[in-house]
């Protein structure tokens, strides 16, 4: 197989259902050759990445994505993408192990915001507390003329539950909670914007969307942008 991208995922697994969901839904399609060609990498054993983030003596798993990174890129992928927001905590590792393109989900996420909410000036941040208190997309928020906002510690708690006790244990999603982080963020934190940056809040966002707060979808933008390179390859391709 040529011209084909691989999705490094399991980190978690409904959350990369998920995004391989909106990449066939998005996909414009009369038939099964119009569908996209990718491998989906679903390495599920990877050790926890927030845990690691927290505390560097819980089980590292950048050495299983830089691994995973130079395995599949001897298939000579078009680009990756990388399905976990914590995992970018690895980024710079996983990139310099590789000539193939990675996408970036929090940069694309970022600077998504601008056409999302024309008009945001307070953007906040929702995800796993690695994600959340490492700073993972801060720099990028700031760099793009955003104040930014961080999640109390009772939203964090919120948050870690849908996320670890509703999603990732039980395999459900608590639309009541989801809708409530987001509302607290919204309305208690004064956010104009709520980046959602874990793949597992993008699952509470594709099940539950009955909502009208602002958000900006890390796992939806990262999955529109797969698609649009994708396409674009293959009409090179065809030419």
């Amino acid at each position: 197989m040529k011209n084909f991208f691989v999705i490094l995922g399991g980190m978690g697994s409904l959350a990369t259902e998920s995004f391989v969901r909106l990449i066939n839904k998005r996909t414009p399609t009369n038939a099964d050759q119009d569908y996209l060609d990718y491998l989906v990498v679903n390495h599920a054993t990877i050790p926890d990445r927030s845990a690691y983030i927290l505390d560097h003596s819980q089980p590292n798993p950048g050495p299983k994505l830089v691994e995973d990174v130079k395995q599949f890129s001897t298939l000579n992928p078009n680009f990756f993408v990388l399905t976990c927001n914590s995992a970018h905590y690895f980024y710079d590792d996983m990139i310099n192990a590789t000539t193939v393109p990675i996408l970036h989900m929090p940069k694309l996420a970022v600077a998504e915001i601008k056409t999302i909410n024309p008009k945001a000036k307070r953007v906040g941040i929702l995800g796993t507390p690695g994600t959340v208190k490492t700073g993972i997309y801060d720099q990028f928020i700031k760099d793009a003329g955003y104040e930014l906002v961080k999640p109390t510690q009772d939203i964090l708690d919120e948050t870690e539950a849908l996320i670890f006790e509703d999603i990732k244990q039980k395999g459900q999603v608590n639309a009541e909670r989801y809708h409530e982080v987001l509302r607290r963020m919204q309305e208690d934190m004064h956010c104009d914007t709520t980046i959602l940056g874990c793949t597992e809040l993008s699952l509470a966002e594709e099940q539950a969307p009955d909502h009208n707060y602002s958000i900006s979808d890390a796992q939806s933008i990262l999955a529109d942008q797969a698609i649009a390179l994708a396409l674009n390859q293959r009409a090179e391709q065809a030419d």
